[in-house]
């Protein structure tokens, strides 16, 4: 509540959306996973139970705060405090190929049309090809512009884009858009 552009959410994902974000992306064979704006880790929780054992996941987030509590949580991982818009520096910074899977809890609907551009983008760039992008979107926000301009903004940047059906026992109610370039 003290940061309401920067966190998206007044609660936490759901289980049913956090097993929603990882599903039919790959993420059973993926090598490197990126997540960006994992905020609290409820997402991560489901992405580190759903990797690979030997996979890579490199969780990105702006929060200085949620970093420290993303290292203790996990240990296992790598945590960034970063933009997610630098993803290819980052990659670069580990030594790291591309991912194979990018999973989003970034308050999409908060951002300017040029950051929504300037993220989209980069994931774009640096996605494996054939990888997955998933991100989620509130039921409610398809209602406004910001909403509408991010679902044509999916459009332009991958080649496909499908959405899941809404998971009801979200607060509020959200789906999962699944995007690939």
């Amino acid at each position: 509540m003290r940061n309401p552009v920067q966190v998206g959410a007044l609660c936490p994902s759901s289980r049913g959306l956090c097993r929603m974000m990882v599903s039919h992306v790959g993420m059973e064979s993926a090598g490197v996973i990126v997540e960006l704006g994992p905020g609290t880790g409820v997402i991560t929780r489901e992405i580190v139970r759903k990797m690979p054992e030997n996979a890579r996941l490199i969780a990105i987030e702006l929060d200085e705060a949620l970093c420290g509590l993303l290292r203790q949580q996990f240990p296992e991982i790598t945590v960034c405090n970063d933009s997610a818009a630098g993803i290819g520096d980052i990659l670069k910074r580990y030594s790291l190929p591309n991912p194979e899977v990018v999973i989003s809890g970034l308050p999409w609907a908060n951002f300017t049309p040029k950051l929504q551009r300037s993220i989209l983008c980069s994931v774009a760039e640096h996605i494996a090809p054939g990888g997955y992008f998933a991100t989620f979107a509130y039921l409610q926000g398809l209602m406004f512009p910001t909403g509408q301009r991010f679902r044509k903004l999916l459009g332009e940047v991958f080649s496909e884009v499908q959405t899941s059906p809404v998971i009801w026992k979200n607060l509020p109610p959200a789906f999962v858009y699944r995007c690939r370039k």
